[in-house]
């Protein structure tokens, strides 16, 4: 008897995200052909650093301010 694997797509676990931010991804991954995880992956390192930045920025701000 011949058992044949099944093939899935790899879905990503541990969390859900809207129908709108899948189709976004999709797109990305056409762009960059990339896998999810990738494109995940980086718009996260993307975002972070824009976070550090503007953090930066605001203690900068703030410390100019107090003098």
């Amino acid at each position: 008897m011949i058992i044949k694997k099944r093939t899935s797509r790899k879905t990503s676990k541990g969390y859900r995200l809207k129908d709108s931010t899948h189709k976004m991804i999709e797109k990305i991954q056409l762009m960059i052909n990339a896998s999810k995880d990738t494109v995940i992956s980086r718009a996260v390192k993307l975002y972070y650093n824009q976070i550090s930045i503007e953090r930066k920025t605001s203690l900068i701000n703030n410390t100019k301010s107090i003098k």
